[in-house]
């Protein structure tokens, strides 16, 4: 049995990760706050450079001996894993930036940012916790012909692995899909930035401040724990926001 206490953690993360992302670009869209375009372009380079590109090659090396070995050290696993998604985000983002050069104002920055955090903490968050929803009303046997129909073992071995989550890291994700929101869009001043003035270091900031926030939010979960880890992630952030107000105002 999955409790309730967990279900219900999942139902509110699901809104925030599902739900609110919406309502804040409805809200914005209608106050005329972003821009189609940039939003349009900010999600594609997501979805590209994450769910076509680094996700699937990630997969593949999964299979290989060397890479499993490699796996095995832990921080340079890490540190390659969070240098990755560095590149493969922030040239997507530079690619983006490139293409709208008639979209670059601090308003189609905001636009893009929103776009690709949004879209990542949709596709990769939001349905996630949806999914564990799903399994957690079979679990409880609220639909036995579902359960029905799933592989034998995999309702079992799903069950154990929700019924062992805690509540409050459910609830310290939520905390860090706001990090990881205020994040993007740093990263994506800083690339408009460095696009605008032809400074091509800020490409590099944004790649070295991405790489630096996955690697130490993974690092710090496995030594500190989660707690730790976020407060640490959530400091970041805030720091990135106070930039972000401060580039507004000089845009």
């Amino acid at each position: 049995m999955i409790s309730s206490s967990v279900f219900f953690a999942f139902i509110l993360a699901s809104v925030f990760t599902l739900i609110v992302p919406v309502a804040i670009l409805v809200f914005l869209g209608v106050k005329k706050k972003i821009a189609g375009l940039p939003l349009l372009v900010g999600a594609l380079a997501f979805f590209i450079s994450q769910i076509v590109l680094r996700l699937p090659l990630m997969s593949v090396l999964s299979g290989q001996l060397w890479y499993r070995a490699f796996a095995a050290n832990l921080i340079p696993y890490v540190l390659v894993l969070s240098l990755s998604a560095g590149l493969f985000e922030e040239s997507a983002r530079l690619g983006g930036a490139l293409l709208l050069k008639k979209h670059r104002s601090f308003k189609d920055v905001l636009s893009f940012g929103l776009g690709h955090a949004f879209c990542e903490v949709i596709l990769l968050v939001g349905f996630t916790h949806i999914s564990n929803i799903v399994l957690c009303v079979i679990a409880n046997g609220a639909n036995g012909a579902l359960a029905a129909t799933l592989p034998a073992g995999i309702l079992e071995t799903a069950a154990a692995q929700l019924a062992a989550v805690a509540p409050a890291h459910i609830y310290l994700g939520i905390v860090e899909r706001f990090s990881a929101t205020l994040l993007h869009l740093f990263a994506t001043v800083l690339v408009f930035k460095g696009v605008l003035e032809k400074k091509w270091y800020f490409y590099a900031l944004a790649v070295a401040a991405h790489t630096l926030f996955n690697f130490i939010g993974v690092i710090l979960t496995n030594f500190a724990g989660v707690v730790v880890a976020e407060a640490a992630l959530l400091a970041m952030a805030l720091a990135a926001g106070y930039y972000i107000l401060r580039a507004r105002r000089t845009w």
